[in-house]
């Protein structure tokens, strides 16, 4: 309790004390010893991870007491690569897909189906296998025709360059056969020769073209010759001069007898 005694304001309204001292009329102060404790505002701290493992962690531990080991993380499979995992086969398989102007036997693809699906294969697998077959086929049916090809244009050139039937005799040569072929009289078995000689490509080897330009040149007619005009000599005994003009044209004239 404080030991001041009660105070009045005096005249001037100033409250004084009955020492005649100025009044503290602050009656918040607190002395020295009750003042409060000065208050440090502080950031929260940052919790740390604790090193005990979690409730969680403690009930997917092994029952040895072991922590499971980590799973790798899977890598996706990209798309260019998603097309050849497994599948599986269909319950039933698609039309297989084909070139233009290629057709694919029934009975072989039925087959081939049964196949595939024996072997679990799927769709896409299949048809790659398809396409490979189709490729096989289009190399197998080209070789003949290019074998075919080349041959002709090696017979070609053994024609042209043979000294008896080829080049500037050529013309020639195949102008005889012709007459030959007309000579025979058969237009249409000449016909029929000629077909085959184009089909089979017999017509450019050079023996067969050697043969026909020879028995054409053995069997047809030849071209008309051609006079020089009559003889310088004219009609001459042995051991005898020239005649004069009037011995040629009269040559039983007494005058012209010898």
């Amino acid at each position: 309790m404080s030991d001041q005694a009660p105070t009045q304001p005096d005249s001037s309204g100033v409250t004084r004390t009955s020492t005649g001292e100025i009044a503290n009329l602050d009656t918040t102060l607190t002395p020295p010893s009750e003042q409060p404790a000065e208050t440090t505002v502080r950031p929260t701290p940052t919790p740390t991870p604790s090193t005990t493992p979690s409730i969680e962690a403690k009930t997917e531990a092994k029952a040895d007491g072991k922590a499971p080991a980590a799973a790798e993380p899977k890598t996706p499979r990209s798309l260019i690569n998603e097309e050849d995992s497994p599948q599986g086969a269909p319950e039933k398989y698609e039309d297989f897909k084909v070139p233009e102007g290629f057709a694919l036997d029934t009975e072989a693809a039925t087959e081939f189906s049964a196949l595939a699906k024996a072997g679990n294969l799927s769709q896409s697998y299949s048809q790659k296998l398809v396409d490979f077959y189709i490729k096989l086929q289009q190399q197998m049916n080209n070789a003949p025709a290019e074998f075919y090809e080349t041959k002709q244009n090696e017979w070609k050139s053994a024609i042209n360059s043979d000294p008896e039937i080829g080049g500037s005799k050529w013309n020639g040569t195949r102008a005889s056969i012709g007459r030959l072929f007309d000579s025979l009289g058969d237009a249409k078995m000449t016909d029929a020769f000629r077909e085959a000689m184009d089909y089979t490509g017999a017509g450019n080897h050079p023996a067969v073209v050697k043969f026909l330009a020879r028995v054409a040149a053995r069997l047809t007619e030849g071209g008309p010759v051609r006079g020089g005009g009559p003889s310088q000599e004219g009609m001459i005994r042995p051991g005898e001069g020239r005649p004069s003009a009037a011995q040629a044209i009269y040559p039983n004239l007494p005058s012209n007898r010898g």
